[in-house]
Formats: structure tokens, C-alpha cells, sequence
């Protein structure tokens, strides 16, 4: 089994945090894109500052919105405390984070492919635009991202290492826990897509006797994290309304899904009233719901048309129609806008994501041949398991290109080895994991 040794990654750490701090520096001081597209990242900063000013006055902070949101902005209010309240700061610590989530993910594809393969897809994502992009804003990617890899740095050596001294053993368990744990805290689904993959990929292999205690040691984690989650997260919201550091306007997105009011017409005959996340004009109301509420928050905010939503008339009346939905709803987040397929209408940001996106194309199909040509063992399994689970999610719940941008930076990566390892191939210099 191979692995990569500190100094290379040192050096992607190093070559992600400085295409990070460039831009950082370059959003900061000379933006190349429109306001809108820094919405999110002033609106934390504003909040933070809020909360900043209301610790100095000894006052209880304030905050609004569900644990995910209110987690964030205490993580940007600590930075600030620790920092000063600068924009450039927080910019720059995320950087810090992203880039060492970057190395984290690198040395867990060391785990599973060749040294050269794992490092060319860690070089690749160290200087992939839209990630350097958003890891260097005042956003949550950085700590979701790298919470994520390091749960999958800690997942490849406990359930796929010969055996191990039991008190590493016991702190990388602890580590996949945390992280497991930590990343639901941010986003719900992540804990559920990830825990899910590694499940599931590691019971396969748990069939061998050989590699049975090993498998089960990443299963036996991976449930204890899902199923104590709802613990946590619900403690931590409960604490935060207790100690007057949070407001009460609405219900941690971990909690369970109640049935609300939809007062929208979905067609012309149907009129979905209650929401049911489990059924398909559920789908389609919750989606209409959001798509109507981000074009109305625009437009009050800035006076501006939100032209990148994805496919905002699509009505599911079946499950059949939601199977057919899902091949073009996973293309579009995956790799739209595309030359040709999608209008550009002179914006730089779609031009640029436009090129990017071809690239990444690229990548998919060398790593759909690399996957199929190279061994399934577990961790290979659930790297693709994971993409597969988040890709399908995305697909029916991402409502707008540029959310669906973001929030692929987690899963995408998952395809880069595969790639990396198969043009190795084709060039020649394939070698042996």
C-alpha cells in the first residue's frame, strides 16, 4: 500500500494556501466579478461584526437562522476575536484551512492509489479556480471541506492498514469520529452521504475473513457517528438558546422535517398544501418554494434577475419522472455552464466557469475508465459510492448553478485520483498501488 510522504504534501498544503491567499488578496482589493457574487461572504461579515461588538459589550449574541449558519458565524466571530475584524483575516484563515483540507485529501488518496496518482490529484485540486475561488471567501466551504477529508484521511488507514498498535488505532477511530460528526454539524447530508459510503463499501469487504475486523472497525464508526449525531446537534442548538448566544426564530436543518404550508401552485390542477419530503410533488414544491424565495431575495436585495436557476418549471407527478429528471439534473450541476449548451452572454463568470467546466469533463470521463479499469477495493468503493450519493442529492435539490458550483468543490475531488491514475496510464508512466 502506498503512501505519500510529509514533504510532498507540505508542498501541496503550500501551493493550495498561496493560490488561495492570492485570491484572497485579489477579492479583497480589485474583485473581477460583480457584487452579487460576494452576497453571502459581506452578509456573515456584517453579522459577525454584530456579534463581535455585542461580546465587547457584554451582551448575548444574537443569532439567526439554523445551527449550520450559527456555527459559522460564532466561527467567524472567534476568528475575529483572535484576528482583529478584518475581511482580508478571515479570507486568509480560510485559505489556511482550505489549503490543509487539500493535503488531508491528498494523503487519503495515498491510502488508495499510486504516490504519483494521489499527488497529481492534489496538485489539481490546489490549483482548481472555483475551489481556490470559494475557500478563500468568508464562507463555510474551508472547514466543511476539510473536516470531510480529514474523516476520509482517518477512514483509509483504520479500515484498510494491516493491523494497527491499538492506541493509533483508537485515535484514528476518534478522528473519523469527530469528523464525521463535525462535518454533520455544518451540513446534515454530508454526515449522511459520507458515513453512508463508507458503510456500505467497507461491509462489502468485511465479507473476507482477512479484512473483516479492519472493515468493521470503519462500519462500527461511521454508524456510532450517525446514529449519536441527532445527540449532538440538538444538545449544541439547545445550549446555544440557553446561554442567550442564539435567537429563536427557527428550528435547527438538522431537526426533523415537520409538515409546513406550501402556497404554491405547482400546476394547473394540483396544489400541494403540506409538504412531504418523501414524495415527488414534495420534490417539486420544495423546490419551487426555494427557487421563488432566492429570486425574491434578490430581487429586494439588489434589484437584480437571477437567470442560473436550474430548470425552475420542472414539475415531478412520479418517481418515474424524478428517475428521468436525474441524468440531466446531475449533468447541469456537474458540469454546466457549458460552450455551446448554455447562453454566456458576455459574463466573465460564465465564460471562466464555462472553461473550467470542460476540463472537469475531461476528468469524469478519464475517471470512469480508471475506476472501471483499476481494482474495487473498499476505499476506492466508497470514494465513488460518495460522489454517486452526493451527486444524486445535488441533482434534485441544488436550485441555482451558482450553489451548485460551491457545493461540488466537496465531491467532485472524489474523481481526481481515478483521472490522474488513467492519464498516468495513457502517458506511460502507469505504476502499481
Amino acid at each position: 500500500m502506498s503512501w505519500i510522504k510529509r514533504r510532498p504534501l507540505l508542498a501541496i498544503a503550500a501551493l493550495a494556501f498561496a493560490v488561495r491567499a492570492a485570491s484572497a488578496v485579489v477579492t479583497e482589493f480589485k474583485p473581477i466579478f460583480p457584487a452579487y457574487y460576494y452576497t453571502d461572504a459581506k452578509s456573515a461579515h456584517e453579522e459577525a461584526l454584530a456579534g463581535l461588538a455585542a461580546v465587547r459589550a457584554g451582551q448575548p449574541i444574537a443569532l439567526e437562522g439554523n445551527l449550520s449558519h450559527r456555527l459559522h458565524i460564532l466561527m467567524t466571530i472567534g476568528v475575529y476575536r483572535a484576528l482583529g475584524p478584518s475581511e482580508l483575516g478571515i479570507k486568509l484563515f480560510n485559505a489556511a484551512v482550505g489549503a490543509a483540507g487539500i493535503a488531508a485529501l491528498a494523503g487519503a488518496f495515498g491510502y488508495l492509489f499510486t504516490p504519483a496518482a494521489a499527488l497529481a490529484a492534489g496538485a489539481a485540486l490546489a490549483l482548481w479556480p472555483s475551489d481556490a475561488f470559494y475557500t478563500s471567501q468568508n464562507l463555510k466551504e474551508s472547514p466543511t471541506l476539510a473536516l470531510a477529508f480529514i474523516g476520509l484521511l482517518a477512514a483509509f488507514p483504520l479500515g484498510l492498514r494491516p493491523p494497527l498498535a491499538a492506541p493509533r488505532r483508537s485515535a484514528l477511530a476518534a478522528l473519523l469520529f469527530c469528523s464525521l460528526v463535525g462535518v454533520g454539524l455544518l451540513r446534515s447530508y454530508i454526515l449522511l452521504c459520507m458515513a453512508g459510503a463508507l458503510i456500505a463499501a467497507f461491509a462489502l469487504e468485511a465479507r473476507s475473513p482477512e479484512l473483516r475486523s479492519r472493515s468493521l472497525r470503519v462500519v462500527a464508526v461511521s454508524a456510532l457517528a450517525m446514529a449519536l449525531y441527532p445527540v449532538f446537534s440538538h444538545a449544541l442548538y439547545a445550549g446555544l438558546q440557553r446561554s442567550g448566544e442564539a435567537g429563536t426564530r427557527s428550528a435547527p436543518d438538522n431537526a426533523r422535517i415537520q409538515p409546513s404550508l406550501i402556497p404554491e401552485t405547482i400546476s394547473d390542477n394540483t396544489r400541494i398544501t403540506v409538504y412531504r419530503p418523501t414524495s415527488p410533488e414534495g420534490l417539486s414544491a420544495f423546490r419551487h418554494t426555494r427557487q421563488f424565495n432566492d429570486r425574491r431575495f434578490a430581487w429586494n436585495a439588489a434589484g437584480r434577475e437571477i437567470g442560473t436557476q436550474i430548470f425552475p418549471d420542472v414539475i415531478f407527478h412520479s418517481w418515474l419522472d424524478v428517475l428521468l429528471y436525474l441524468p440531466k439534473g446531475a449533468f447541469y450541476v456537474l458540469f454546466m455552464p457549458l460552450p455551446g449548451l448554455y447562453p454566456m452572454d458576455g459574463k466573465l463568470g460564465r465564460i471562466a466557469a464555462a472553461a473550467e467546466n470542460l476540463i472537469l469533463l475531461a476528468f469524469a470521463c478519464l475517471a470512469a475508465a480508471g475506476f472501471w479499469r483499476g481494482p474495487k477495493n473498499a476505499g476506492r468503493v466508497s470514494l465513488i459510492l460518495f460522489f454517486a450519493g452526493m451527486t444524486i442529492g445535488s441533482a434534485l435539490l441544488e436550485f441555482d448553478l451558482g450553489s451548485a458550483a460551491r457545493h461540488k468543490l466537496l465531491y467532485l475531488p472524489m474523481l481526481f485520483p481515478f483521472a490522474a491514475e488513467e492519464l498516468l496510464r495513457l502517458l506511460g508512466r502507469e505504476e502499481r498501488v
